[in-house]
């Protein structure tokens, strides 16, 4: 059924180029967003540099090859034996080839394993979005969500408002209303279309934010229904700080930054180390003044010692405070990854009874206004009575919805501090609106 439906969506964009098919739920959305957000993209793009990083740093283990050449006016002193010979003014070509292979280099080598630790740093990140990218859809639609129920919610309000000031009205027009009463109805009833603009005004800028993170045009979309409140599994807070600490990629990423700046430390240190190479070359000289070509190829063991330089005792001192730094940094990523886990556990706790208790609020308002209305027709209550359980009542369903949404949003919440968000929660997500 999807599929034909957004085949004949992309007929229409053929005939009459309107937008092809929106996404409905929230996987769709969710489907839409992975595609083109920017954020992630980037990440995924700096992986990409980091990976191309580590060939460069393993490249500088490898064989070089190097050519030279050159042409020019030359001054010519030969002599073998006790013949002499001197030509000036003449023009020589010469060139040379050089291979060279490292044997030893261990600035070399470190620079390798740096690389390898900044990969599985960025690696981290990339998981990390991809699992901030789930918490930016699903709040954001549930935004859209709540923002439409407030919008029923106004619209409903303000028709009873409605009703009950054209009843007053009338009630007047025989003389049998009172002033007070009408004029405070015709208040409500002011408000109430006001609260609903306010409310059609947030849904469409709540609309355009879930666009924002989709880049493209959002259909309606799927609700929740009759929804059981679920607290946190396991509900004991010490296993989800754990597996936040074992999990989080913001620490898996903190951990990799620590070992590459430890390695750092190790590389600059290590420009003090001789490097051991072997060198081959081809070489070759060719006189024109004089019928002479000299060519020459030789192999040899090269070994390169630093004897000074200053930088490498400041290198490595520097590469030791950003250590420290880094140290810091991963101390503190895990005391706030330690709080945010227990803070969305307790969140998603108390949601359960909130929820609860505002359903239960919910159907008390309406029982009261039922009873009220039926009071205020046989004249036992009046219109201000029924004005104040009308709007307790939309209060009431306000305050539910608000609780629903919330419950949901703080259900993915707890995975996303814990680290362990997927898209297998998407989809349950997305099969509960369904159900609903």
């Amino acid at each position: 059924m999807n599929f034909l439906r957004c085949f004949g969506a992309l007929a229409l964009v053929g005939l009459f180029g309107l937008w092809p098919c929106r996404a409905e739920d929230l996987l769709e959305v969710f489907e839409q967003a992975t595609r083109k957000d920017p954020i992630l993209a980037r990440e995924k793009d700096l992986f990409n540099a980091n990976s191309a990083g580590v060939s460069v740093a393993r490249w500088a283990l490898g064989p070089k090859m190097q050519a030279y050449g050159g042409a020019g006016v030359a001054s010519l002193n030969l002599s073998f034996g006790n013949v002499f010979s001197l030509a000036t003014g003449t023009t020589a070509e010469y060139y040379t080839v050089l291979l060279t292979q490292p044997l030893l280099d261990g600035q070399s080598i470190a620079a390798l394993r740096v690389a390898k630790s900044e990969v599985q740093a960025q690696h981290a990140m990339v998981l990390y979005q991809e699992q901030q990218l789930i918490l930016r859809v699903v709040q954001a639609y549930l935004t859209v969500l709540q923002a439409e129920a407030n919008r029923r919610v106004a619209a409903e309000q303000q028709e009873l408002f409605e009703s009950v000031w054209k009843q007053a009205s009338a009630f007047l027009a025989v003389g049998r209303g009172d002033v007070i009463a009408a004029s405070e109805a015709k208040a409500r009833f002011d408000a109430a279309q006001s609260t609903l603009t306010t409310a059609t005004n947030a849904v469409g800028i709540a609309r355009k934010v879930l666009e924002r993170i989709t880049h493209g045009p959002v259909g309606k979309l799927v609700d929740v229904g009759v929804l059981k409140p679920l607290g946190p599994q396991p509900d004991q807070i010490d296993i989800w700080r754990k597996t936040a600490v074992d999990n989080q990629p913001l620490l898996h990423q903190a951990r990799s930054l620590l070992t590459a700046a430890v390695q750092q430390i190790e590389q600059n240190r290590r420009a003090q180390w001789p490097v051991l190479s072997v060198v081959g070359s081809s070489a070759a000289l060719g006189v024109n003044a004089v019928p002479l070509n000299i060519m020459s190829e030789a192999g040899f063991l090269t070994l390169s010692v630093p004897l000074f330089d200053g930088q490498i005792g400041a290198r490595v001192k520097q590469a030791k405070a950003q250590a420290r730094a880094t140290q810091r940094y991963l101390d503190n990523t895990v005391d706030q990854v330690k709080l945010d886990t227990e803070e969305a556990f307790l969140n998603l706790e108390s949601s359960v009874p909130q929820l609860q208790s505002s359903a239960t609020a919910v159907e008390s308002a309406k029982t009261s206004l039922d009873g009220t209305r039926k009071g205020y027709e046989i004249g036992t209550r009046s219109i201000v009575d029924l004005l104040t359980v009308i709007t307790d009542y939309g209060s009431a369903r306000r305050d539910y919805y608000v609780a629903l949404y919330n419950h949901l949003l703080n259900r993915v919440q707890l995975k996303g501090a814990a680290g362990v968000l997927t898209v297998e929660d998407v989809r349950a997500l997305n099969e509960l609106l369904k159900k609903g």
